[in-house]
């Protein structure tokens, strides 16, 4: 699961995330910016988070990409 999570987040940096909106998306999500040592709930909604703003990513760049 850390692995999925880490991808992740490098995705969402391929996607113009920067570190600052990274670190907030993952504070939102667990309320800690460190991705060690969390609970497997915690695993769970961080990811549903990270997915959620990937594809929010990708619906920015299909949109104004044209």
């Amino acid at each position: 699961m850390k692995q999925h999570i880490l991808r992740l987040i490098k995705r969402l940096a391929f996607l113009g995330y920067c570190t600052f909106e990274i670190e907030s998306i993952l504070k939102e999500a667990v309320g800690i910016d460190i991705v060690d040592d969390l609970s497997s709930t915690q695993e769970v909604a961080l990811v549903q988070h990270l997915e959620m703003y990937e594809q929010l990513g990708l619906n920015y760049l299909q949109t104004y990409s044209k």
